[in-house]
């Protein structure tokens, strides 16, 4: 394989890649931190969001579909959306890209790659997000204007419309009692309306230190009015996210207890308002690879990522009696030129050994270790270097 190109010069590493640069920050998208303006510039910025992003089906899907319903569109599909998927799957950058496009995508250069460019609101969208890692049910979480919201409802209501929108449900704030769906609705006014709600499970775990039962009934009121005001705005999307296995449909994080007591509720909330949940899966299996290199890498040669990876199915073949039957396979072949450089074997051990650790995070914790892996990897280039292994 002498005559072949090496890895080192046919792929380019992003550069705080590169520079192992990436920080904990970096790997752990925060919303309430974006829609702040004080999030770190990688997800900050829509036009460095958007190019270190790939265009999955779920996302593509998401992105398609809420802006349809607030555009007031003929042919949308549904006005709640839940994604479901184990932790560190994609939920919250999806939400995320939703407040992006929410703010018009400023200065991204593809948006087709995500969404039609002419769904993309023209006009102002109202965002409330309710991030639970953020709220503080017993100090009050300040939200601005010297308020202090202690409930999913107050802080959506502040973010809605300030001062004069908080006012309006203060007392069902300061009490902890759901607000009804006519004040939510009240609350939208007639602008279009995105709501997204973010790690429910950790508000709840920090509820159960007072009273879970009573504070899980009150959000399950909540959750039942906001439903129902949501279905009756032609212009209003809500999107929620829920850490539950696909193949069990149980919860295996750290917030295991309080993520089925939620999907009970959003059970409960959907046969009141007799409309079901949208369900979308940001990032499906197959998805995995082109998410990681999209991230990890700035260009990738692909002249000379099929001559090396015709170069190793020639190998195998050559080699078949003394090799395992992974390389004589037409998909494992397919799927080391949709993710080169990672080898698709790599990969298949990090998806199918790191799934035995309950608190693992999926692509995040792929991404984590990677990352470090192709910045040692370029920062000492081994000779006849051709793709990242396992062995590195």
């Amino acid at each position: 394989m002498s005559s072949l190109p090496g890895l080192f010069e046919i792929c380019a590493p992003r550069e705080d890649i590169l520079q192992g640069a990436l920080t904990e920050a970096d790997y752990a998208a925060d919303l309430a931190q974006v829609l702040k303006g004080t999030a770190p510039k990688s997800y900050q910025d829509p036009a460095i969001f958007f190019s270190t992003t790939h265009p999955t089906r779920g996302l593509r899907n998401l992105l398609s579909n809420v802006c349809l319903r607030l555009g007031g569109k003929k042919d949308q599909v549904a006005s709640i959306f839940r994604l479901d998927t184990n932790y560190g799957g994609g939920k919250t950058h999806a939400l995320i890209a939703l407040a992006h496009v929410a703010r018009g995508m400023q200065g991204v250069a593809t948006i087709d790659e995500f969404l039609s460019p002419a769904l993309v609101p023209s006009t102002p969208v109202h965002v409330a997000a309710f991030d639970g890692e953020n709220a503080d049910p017993v100090n009050g979480h300040a939200v601005g204007d010297g308020i202090r919201a202690y409930t999913p409802w107050g802080e959506i209501a502040y973010a809605l419309g300030g001062a004069p929108a908080y006012n309006l449900i203060r007392n069902s704030d300061e009490k902890g009692i759901a607000p009804g769906a006519d004040t939510i609705k009240e609350l939208f006014g007639e602008h279009p309306t995105l709501i997204l709600i973010d790690e429910l499970s950790i508000y709840l775990r920090k509820q159960g230190a007072r009273d879970l039962a009573s504070a899980a009934k009150q959000l399950t009121a909540f959750l039942t009015a906001l439903f129902k005001a949501v279905e009756s705005s032609p212009n209003a999307a809500l999107v929620y996210t829920l850490a539950i296995g696909k193949k069990d449909k149980k919860a295996s994080d750290a917030y295991s207890q309080e993520n089925q007591i939620i999907a009970d509720m959003m059970q409960e909330a959907e046969s009141v308002s007799a409309r079901k949940a949208t369900l979308l899966d940001p990032t499906e299996e197959d998805e995995t690879i082109k998410v990681l290199r999209r991230r990890l890498f700035a260009h990738i040669d692909a002249a000379g990522a099929k001559r090396i990876v015709d170069a190793y199915a020639r190998l195998w073949e050559q080699n078949k009696e003394s090799l395992p039957s992974f390389g004589l396979k037409e998909k494992h072949r397919e799927a080391f030129y949709e993710g080169f450089p990672l080898h698709p074997e790599m990969i298949a051990t990090l998806k199918e050994k790191t799934s035995t650790l309950g608190n693992f995070q999926r692509v995040r914790g792929m991404l984590r270790l990677l990352a470090r892996t192709i910045s040692r990897l370029w920062e000492q280039k081994p000779k006849d270097t051709y793709a990242v292994h396992l062995h590195h």
